[in-house]
């Protein structure tokens, strides 16, 4: 193939394309005018809008249903005329109303003011008749307080010493029993000591009273622990005899005195100038032998 041959083809080959190129624009650009004018809501679509009869159909709906809404609203703006009409013929007659009142009420103002002036120039008079009398209120208030003081200060004294006599009848009345339980006590107690054959005129505070116990323990060091204590009525200086009891009788021991009592027990000092035999524990030990 020649040059000219080949140029040819090459020509050919550029027009196909150009040619191609206008076929896809005229086709891209084609529109289906019947789908534009009739297309139907059922098929509308994203790229399928709704036909222009359709629209031209719904503007008119539109139109009429503005239309009714228009004669509604001119019909509902008469009423609000005709309405308006009446309440502003309703208001100018409260109105007049209120303007009368007004005027009454201006003659009945300056009327009070009147009667203000009036009761203003009485009041003052008040005023001067209430701070004359204020005055004398304020001396007798204070005659008063002076007076009431003085009764307080009486009857503090009063109250004070009805207490104290009150109190000096109770203390005498309670003296006067706690005689009398003491009498009866000192009688009782004579009774007691006549029975004992003893004299009421001597001096028995060193004397232990007639009590019974047991050794409880014995230490190296000679002091004796016992079953009986201050609640027996035993005190530091009692002196206690020690015996034995055996099935041949009873047997002395010694005697023992006490150093140093508890409630329930004391401990004992060995005299061993009336010791016949060694303290054992569970000796008796007792405050009078029989």
């Amino acid at each position: 193939m020649n040059l000219v041959g080949k140029i040819f083809v090459v020509l050919i080959l550029v027009m196909s394309v150009v040619w191609g190129a206008f076929t896809v624009a005229v086709y891209s650009n084609n529109r289906n005018w019947m789908k534009i004018v009739l297309n139907p809501k059922e098929k509308v679509t994203r790229e399928d809008k709704l036909g222009l009869k359709w629209q031209l159909i719904n503007s008119r709906e539109r139109n009429d249903q503005l239309d009714d809404q228009l004669q509604k609203l001119e019909e509902d703006l008469d009423r609000e005329k005709k309405a308006a009409v009446q309440v502003r013929s309703k208001l100018e007659t409260e109105n007049d109303e209120l303007k009368r009142e007004n005027e009454q009420l201006e003659r009945r103002q300056a009327e009070l003011d009147q009667r203000l002036r009036e009761a203003a120039a009485t009041l003052q008079t008040s005023h001067n008749t209430l701070a004359t009398l204020r005055t004398e209120v304020d001396g007798l208030r204070k005659d008063i307080r002076t007076a009431q003081t003085d009764r307080d200060d009486h009857f503090k004294k009063l109250v004070a010493l009805t207490d104290q006599l009150h109190q000096a009848v109770n203390e005498i009345k309670r003296l006067k029993e706690r005689n009398k339980e003491l009498a009866e006590e000192l009688a009782r107690a004579e009774a007691v000591l006549r029975l004992h054959g003893l004299d009421k005129d001597k001096d028995y505070s060193g004397t232990p009273p007639i009590v019974d116990g047991i050794v409880l323990a014995v230490s190296s060091s000679g002091l004796v622990e016992i079953s009986i204590g201050a609640d027996d009525g035993l005190m530091k200086g009692h002196r206690l005899e020690v015996y034995r009891r055996s099935t041949r009788g009873n047997t002395y021991v010694g005697r023992i005195e006490v150093v140093r009592t508890a409630p329930d027990k004391s401990v004992c000092k060995i005299d061993p100038k009336y010791m016949k035999s060694p303290v054992q524990k569970g000796d008796r030990v007792t405050t009078r032998l029989q």
